[in-house]
């Protein structure tokens, strides 16, 4: 059916609820309908990589595959542990944390996060409260840069992050039409998920050299897949921990559910430092370990060569003239690398690496002047479809398209068809059945996800927002800095385009204060108390972040939580509404399935 029914979830007053953005969802899991055919035997054989379990490297030295999306590692000291990645929810890390504490009775001593994804930092938690000894004691070392990468995702960009995330991994698809998540068996996540992301304690630059219970520890920036991405490597053992620079699939060069430029020069170039050391055991964040010194080495040659590749002969082609299109169809990887095992599409791919290439250093325009100032969606295709022959036309040569098994056709006539007329309910049954084939024939685990994803979304109404439940600790952790910064983003411009209005807060528990002034449709945050306000609010900052994170109600926070020097709690409420989401999720648009 085409029919589509809105799970109408309530949103909360301002991003900060999704702290775990990329992992967080609603809704049960739905099968595909049946006709849509199984999965590749390429992805289905990369299962087997991901059984659960603790695995021995060395005396001293485990890794934790398979109890979530990533891995984690122990490394074992003199009088204590060290734990690098903690998974992604507090239950994953539970386990593994449980799973450590019965190989050794050692107390932690330090977590090393290797970046700032989701499904690294936010079991770290459970960590601390299975394996430590005295929380305050154990050092959290990351890059500098990992805490505020964690809160621009979850402050900034949550809405839209977290659907097009839950699409991509399929997490409200059927275990009978997912295989697994190429670089990981499934990320397990739902209503009930809870988080448990402690801030760095300890940060660096560029490189960190730090004993850590009579093991040296060598902790190098080594941005790829983030900016922030670091490999620690430890010399005495002649172990190297990657992170997420390397794993068993083509390098996720980008990711389809959005992300800044990943610059494939400076991935190569952290490759090339760790090419450089005598490691004997390789131990990525993902996947399985690789063992000898010159299996090792030439794993990160043709990986760091495959990436320079995909750059190098993107930027030359470019430069004469192709589009991004033309140059999806010129670029391929030699043989002697596509037939790596470690540079199988079984998470990023060529094409999207290389449109990724050209949109990073050239920006949106594709060089074409017919695309410089394009006619709006709707114009032009009612153009188009008007030029066909009118809407019967195009959509018989919609289902011809999908009769034939055309379906990348039959999902962009229906493009035109829903643009013009976003109610054609026949047009929608071909998109919805498009997008299941696309998706049943995928063997990259992204796209497949992300085309029987969309197609849920279509058919029952399956809603991709995040239902997150911040703890206080959470929230107390959350420097007001990122949320302050992130005001602005959430400003709805178009009711204050004749407001000015300066709001200053104040705290008893921190001596930071902060002015938001509204300044006819713009937002500016200022670190300190400006004069002449117009209300100054008074109160914790606990209190404060429980009131955006929707942890606490608008009126009675704002009644009985906040004093006022200047103004009152109605001008407070009215301040705060300015910044409020609505209260339902829309219904799923059949083309830009918009969040908010």
């Amino acid at each position: 059916t085409a029919e589509v029914t809105a799970l109408h979830i309530h949103t909360r007053l301002f991003a900060l609820a999704g702290l775990a953005a990329l992992l967080a969802g609603c809704g049960d899991r739905h099968a595909v309908p049946e006709g849509s055919g199984p999965t590749s035997e390429t992805l289905a054989a990369q299962s087997g990589k991901f059984e659960r379990g603790v695995t021995e490297l060395m005396p001293g030295v485990r890794v934790a595959i398979g109890y979530g999306l990533a891995n984690s590692i122990l490394i074992e000291g003199d009088d204590g542990l060290i734990v690098i990645d903690t998974m992604e929810s507090l239950a994953a890390g539970r386990d593994v944390a449980m799973a450590f504490r019965a190989l050794s009775d050692k107390p932690l001593r330090a977590i090393v996060y290797t970046h700032n994804h989701a499904d690294h930092i936010f079991g770290a938690q459970a960590f601390l409260d299975v394996l430590a000894d005295d929380e305050a004691s154990v050092e959290i070392i990351a890059h500098r840069d990992t805490e505020a990468l964690v809160y621009r995702v979850a402050n900034e960009f949550r809405p839209i992050l977290t659907a097009r995330s839950l699409r991509m991994f399929g997490t409200h698809l059927e275990d009978n039409y997912f295989e697994n998540a190429g670089i990981g068996l499934r990320l397990e996540i739902g209503d009930d998920t809870e988080f448990g992301f402690v801030p760095p304690t300890r940060t660096f630059d560029e490189r960190l050299d730090v004993e850590i219970s009579g093991v040296r520890m060598v902790l190098q920036h080594a941005p790829g897949e983030t900016d922030d991405q670091l490999f620690a490597w430890f010399p005495d053992l002649g172990l190297a921990a990657p992170g997420d620079n390397i794993y068993r699939a083509f390098p996720n060069l980008y990711t389809i559910r959005g992300t800044p430029y990943r610059s494939p020069k400076q991935w190569a170039a952290s490759l090339d430092l760790l090419r450089a050391l005598p490691v004997d055991v390789l131990v990525p964040s993902h996947t399985e370990p690789i063992k000898g010194r010159d299996r090792i080495h030439a794993v990160l040659t043709d990986y760091r060569d495959a990436i320079s590749f995909v750059h190098d002969q993107t930027v030359r082609y470019v430069n004469q003239g192709y589009t991004p299109d033309q140059l999806v169809e010129q670029v391929r990887l030699p043989a002697h690398l596509a037939q790596s095992p470690y540079l199988q599409e079984l998470y990023g791919t060529v094409e999207f690496s290389v449109r990724s290439v050209m949109a990073g250093n050239l920006g949106w325009f594709d060089g074409n002047p017919a695309t410089l100032r394009p006619l709006p969606g709707a114009a032009r295709a009612d153009k188009f479809v008007a030029l066909a022959g009118g809407a019967d036309r195009v959509r018989s040569a919609a289902a011809d398209a999908l009769d034939a098994d055309e379906n990348q056709w039959a999902l962009e006539l229906t493009d035109l068809l829903l643009i013009a007329d976003a109610s054609d309910e026949m047009a929608m049954q071909i998109r919805v059945r498009a997008l299941e084939n696309l998706g049943s024939a995928a063997s990259n685990p992204n796209a497949r996800h992300y085309y029987l994803s969309s197609a849920l979304e279509l058919r029952d109404g399956v809603r991709f927002v995040s239902v997150v439940k911040p703890t206080d600790n959470m929230l107390a952790a959350i420097p007001l800095a990122y949320l302050f910064g992130a005001l602005p983003v959430n400003l709805r411009a178009e009711d204050t385009l004749d407001v000015e209005q300066r709001v200053g807060f104040s705290f008893d528990d921190t001596p930071e204060t902060w002015t938001v002034w509204i300044r006819r449709g713009v937002a500016e945050i200022r670190s300190t108390l400006m004069d002449d306000l117009d209300l100054h609010v008074h109160g914790s900052s606990l209190s404060f972040k429980k009131l955006l994170s929707g942890s606490a109600g608008p009126l009675k926070t704002a009644l009985l939580e906040f004093e006022y020097p200047e103004g009152n709690s109605l001008q407070f409420l009215s301040f705060l509404s300015r910044f409020k989401k609505d209260a339902d999720a829309p219904e799923p648009a059949p083309l830009a399935y918009p969040n908010n």
